[in-house]
Order: structure tokens, then sequence, then C-alpha cells
């Protein structure tokens, strides 16, 4: 039986015994033995993979029959993480189960996630009838506890979280949802250990005065699993139906988190060991030649972003690009004193070997002149997943070797311009209201410039109307685009087995009103299709590559260089 289909029976049943007064949990209702039972969690920090019990928690699942998806988010409290559509998109998941534990950014003192205790009760509420709606069992989980120590009763937590998660204790009651009171077991746990002992799972962190000091909120790899004992050991209790898929010991009792294996972490809520990306960046050596990898947790970063000359082999990954947003408020026309660079781009990469990976970067000022979400100036730089958003000159490759792949592109007027040598390899290129894709000022003596291969190009989806013919038109976009116009005489783009929308003019390209540019640029096509392939109607002056040509450009033929980089290949470690 499909998950959807469990979903429905599910809820069916549910509902027909709520009408007549039954009480039934989607959890009574027996999974079939072929699929996985889905299982989410929603919460803060403390269930974190990296700071919390959630990578701990996962050691106790059977991978035959559980899936496990970490939806908690360090910094959020129960009312920011709906507020920013978390919680919209883990029902989208359609999950079996819900574990929801929330209580310490509630906490007074946190600028835009503290709320009072009657919105707090009101939102623990909502993830419980929101998870009902659709056929979900939520499980409550009161939160884990902060080790604050009694002064007056050494040995005994006095928590201030206690409030917090007695409220979670009367939602339950009232309306008779699951309930691990975690908060409770933490508490005693902590207690029978001592002070002393508990030092061994909290992390250290300095404070503000550069002083190492320990933790007494969030875990290290030595606390993953012990926390998540707890949880196991109620769960057992509280669902007998997970008791068959809930291991007896962890599959692995010192699970390392995915932000171990970085050198840096950046998160705003302090979780991490930066706060902002630029701090991270510091921290990474100068002229380094093995890779500093920065994790970059999700979040809205405020530019401008520098890799300065020094700083090679930096590789910055992001945790979710559409939630990772690196953004710049300005354009040319509003300069901003003390920037290196011009053309206030909101990311500037100066460093040789530089990889990014899972990034929106992004440059908010609008259609109103040139406004740069990302400039170049490296060589062998690597872009794998990023969305890079603007309107006009998006993109400046102005120097050196760059592989983008699986990128989303997108803007209007020239929006990825320079005389860099780079390969889109199954990328999108989206025009938003016609324009020029391309304005490549590409050297004489620089075999290649831009070459796409395997794109898809895309324009805004809004109707079109021909100016000249009001009853019929010729695209269904809104504008026509073409596919370059040469910035420098000399300009080389190549769009090799593109598929393109009919938002593409039918002839092609541009000479940007020079006759001359036609004696000397570089422009090409080769096995376009989609509406708006149209290798007859382009202009004469371009060219339509043959299957010998075509052949020669790879991947590894452009951007080989002297030095044989191989950008396929990615980060060593």
């Amino acid at each position: 039986m499909k998950r959807s289909l469990l979903n429905y029976f599910s809820a069916s049943i549910i509902t027909l015994l709520a009408s007549v007064g039954g009480q039934l949990h989607a959890a009574d209702v027996a999974p079939s033995s072929d699929y996985k039972i889905k299982i989410v969690l929603i919460g803060d920090s403390t269930m974190t993979d990296s700071a919390g019990w959630g990578l701990g928690f996962k050691q106790f699942l059977d991978p035959d029959k559980v899936e496990l998806i970490n939806a908690s988010q360090g910094g959020r409290s129960s009312l920011s993480f709906m507020r920013e559509g978390r919680w919209t998109n883990a029902l989208a998941l359609k999950a079996d189960y819900y574990l929801i534990q929330f209580g310490h950014n509630n906490q007074p003192g946190k600028p835009g996630r503290s709320t009072d205790m009657p919105t707090f009760i009101a939102n623990m509420k909502q993830y419980v009838d929101d998870a009902r709606a659709i056929g979900a069992t939520p499980i409550l989980v009161t939160p884990l506890t902060r080790r604050q120590w009694d002064k007056e009763n050494p040995g005994k937590i006095k928590s201030t979280l206690e409030p917090y998660a007695q409220d979670v204790r009367d939602i339950a009651v009232e309306k008779n949802v699951l309930l691990v009171d975690l908060h409770a077991r933490s508490i005693a746990l902590c207690e029978s250990l001592g002070p002393k002992k508990c030092l061994e799972f909290s992390p250290t962190k300095k404070d503000t005065n550069g002083v190492v000091v320990f933790d007494g909120t969030h875990l290290n790899s030595k606390g993953h699993v012990l926390m998540a004992r707890l949880v196991v050991e109620e769960l057992r209790k509280v669902v007998p139906a997970l008791a068959p898929v809930l291991l007896a010991e962890p599959i692995n009792a010192n699970p390392v988190a995915r932000e171990a294996r970085f050198d840096a972490v950046v998160s705003a809520d302090g979780s991490g060991t930066h706060t902002t990306i630029q701090a991270a960046l510091a921290a990474a050596p100068d002229n380094g030649t093995n890779w500093f990898n920065i994790l970059v947790k999700p979040g809205v970063y405020q530019g401008q972003f520098m890799i300065p000359k020094s700083k090679t082999h930096v590789r910055i990954v992001g945790e979710e690009m559409a939630n990772t947003i690196l953004t710049w408020p300005f354009n040319v026309n509003e300069p901003q004193p003390g920037l290196t660079y011009q053309f206030n781009p909101g990311m500037v990469v100066a460093a040789d070997d530089f990889s990014a990976e899972n990034l929106t970067i992004q440059n908010t000022s609008g259609d109103h002149g040139q406004a740069l979400a990302l400039r170049v100036d490296a060589d062998r730089a690597v872009f794998t997943h990023c969305r890079l958003l603007g309107w006009q000159d998006t993109l400046l490759v102005n120097n050196g070797r760059q592989y983008f792949t699986n990128c989303y592109i997108e803007g209007r007027v020239d929006f990825i311009y320079g005389s860099g040598t780079a390969v889109f390899d199954h990328c999108e290129i989206h025009s938003k209201n016609g324009g020029h894709i391309t304005a490549a000022s590409t050297p004489p003596d620089h075999p290649f410039g831009f070459i796409f291969s395997n794109c898809k190009l895309t324009g805004d989806s809004t109707p079109w109307v021909n100016p000249t013919n009001t009853t019929a038109s010729t695209s269904s976009k809104n504008g026509l685009a073409d596919l370059g116009r040469p910035w420098r005489p000399y300009a080389s783009v190549a769009y090799l087995n593109c598929w393109m929308d009919d938002h593409i003019k039918p002839a092609g390209w541009n000479n940007w009103g020079k006759v001359t540019n036609e004696m000397t640029a570089r422009y090409s096509e080769y096995a376009s299709t989609g509406p708006g392939a149209n290798p007859s109607a382009r202009v004469k002056w371009a060219h339509q590559l043959t299957d010998t040509e075509a052949s020669a450009l790879t991947v590894e033929n452009i951007l080989r260089g002297s030095d044989n980089w191989q950008p396929a290949a990615g980060p060593a470690n």
C-alpha cells in the first residue's frame, strides 16, 4: 500500500471513529510492510543533528523500516518556525509521525523569536491540529533541559524551561496527544550524573570576552545518543506501534554530525563557529593548498561578501539552496563607501580555486541599472546547484576559468557577461521580460568565452503582445530575448544541445548596433531544440556547428588549460 493510501485510510478511520465518539490515532493503524514509516522532527537547535539529539535518535531507528527527516532548525521558536514557512514545508512531506519540541527560543530576550505564554500554547496546539488534519500522528516533546545548576541546592537543576514543559504536558492531556517528557527525563539524568560529568557532553564556545566556556544547552557528539536514548525509551511506552522499529542499541554509539566535517559553520543563531560568512572566510588560512570547508546554515545573510585573493582553496556549502540566501541591495548608481570592487557586486570571488554549492546569491536592487549579484575574478572556480538572481548584469565572469553546473541564473539585460571563460553545464538560464542573455567581452587570443551545454533557456510566462500586430502573438512570453550581444568585438559564445523556449528571437543574436562586430564576434549553436530553436532564421554571421566541431567542445577541452584542471572532480576533501 502506498503512503498516500495509508494516510487516506488512516484519516478516514479516525474521522469515522471521531464522529461516533471514538478515540484513535493514525499510529494505531498498522502500516503494511512494503514502505518505510516516515518520521519528521520539528524543533529548535537542541533537536538538530549538530547540536541536539536528532542525530542520536537516527541511530536507534531501523533504517530498513524508517525514514527520518530532521526539519528542526537552530534559533527557531514555535512562532518563528511557522512564520518562515518551515512548518508548511514539513507538512508537505506527509509524514506518519511528527515529533514537535519548542520552548528554548520562546523564552524572553530573543528578538524576533520570543513569545508570551498564550502564543506559545496556541502555536503548540496548532502544530497538533495541523498534523492531525493530514492524517499524521503528532507527538509533543517537552524541551530538553538547560543544565542550569541550583546554587542553593548543589547537584540539582533549576530549569527556567519548566513552565514551557508544563504547558506542553497540559496540552497533551487536553488534546489527548502523545507526549514524550524529555524535560523531566533529561533533568533526572543530569542530576544522576552530576555537574562535572555533564561537562563531557557539553560543547565549548567563546563568550564575548573570548574566554572558552561550556555550553549548558546544546550537545556535543557524546550527548547525541545519550539524550536520544531517553526519547526512544519514552516512545516505546507511549507509541507501542513504533516499538518494532526502535533498536535496543544505537547503530553508531558516537555519530558525527555533518557540521563536524567542516572547518567552519556559519549560523546566525550562534550555534555554529561563526555568525557571519565574512568571519568564517577570515578564519581560512592565507594561500592555503588544502580545502577550507565552510558550511552555511539556512538564513538570509546581508553582503557584500569578499573572498580575498589570498584565501585560496575555499569551499562554501549552503545547507539548503532555497533558504541559504546571500543578498545585496545596491546597484552601480548607489555607491557604498569603503567597497574594494566597483559596480557594487554582492559577492566577489578574487581567490583562485574556489567552490560554492547550494547557495542563493542575489542582488535585490531591481530593474534600474547594473546590479551584480556575483563577480568572479578567480581562476578555477566551480558553482554547483546555486541560484544567481538579479536583473541587469547578474553575473560578471571577469577573468579566469569557471564551471557552473546545475545552476539557475536569471536576469534581463546582459545578465551573463565578462571576459572570462566559463562552461554552463545543465543550467537553467531564465530571461526576465526579454533583454539580452550574454554580453561577452572575450579577448581575441582566448579560444573560448561562454559555453552553454545541455542548458534550458526559459522566459517569463506572462503573455506578450506583438507591438506591430495586436491581434497576433509571435511568442507566449513577455518580451523577446536574444542569445547575446558582443560587449567587445571578439565575443565568443556557443550553445550546445540546449532547449530554448519561444522567448528567444528568431534572429538569435544582436550586433550591438555595430556592423563591424559581425566580422569578429564568434557566435555559434549546435542542435538547439524547443520553440526558440530556429537555425534557418538566425543571423547569417552566426555559425551552426558541425558534429565534428561540436564534439571538440567538451568541458575538458575548454577548461583544461596548461595545468590540466578537471572541474568535475570537485574539492579533494
